[in-house]
């Protein structure tokens, strides 16, 4: 936390959360009640450069993953979604002054994106 007690985001690298090194950070205000809700790093070019390695490096690992096994990967993420998708949607509502039932539906449409994933081995 902040000396201002809203939560600092980490930046996920390699798998890892990681605290930022930035001296410049975004806060997250809910549009509906401007109430300051956490602060985001403007990640340094070090930090962008290693999140683009880490993911160079693990495309040559997932582009040789069989379509079976990519699609359990899915499946998993689909019912981790489904699994909370009140709370996503508490998020997005908060995040972006949504309805609660438009969040609702935005996440839904995502969860429809991931299914497709899911399936495009049979398609």
């Amino acid at each position: 936390m902040s000396r201002d007690n809203l939560p600092h985001v980490p930046l996920l690298i390699n798998g890892e959360f990681v605290q930022s090194k930035s001296t410049e950070w975004r806060e997250v205000v809910n549009p509906a009640t401007q109430e300051r809700l956490a602060r985001v790093p403007m990640a340094t070019a070090d930090e962008v450069a290693a999140a683009i390695a880490s993911a160079q490096a693990a495309f040559k690992t997932w582009r040789k993953t069989p379509i079976g096994q990519r699609a359990r990967i899915f499946l998993k993420l689909q019912q981790l979604i489904r699994d909370n998708i009140k709370s996503l949607a508490a998020t997005l509502t908060a995040e972006q002054g949504k309805t609660l039932a438009d969040a609702e539906g935005d996440v839904f449409r995502g969860l429809e994106v991931v299914e497709h994933a899911a399936n495009i081995g049979s398609l």
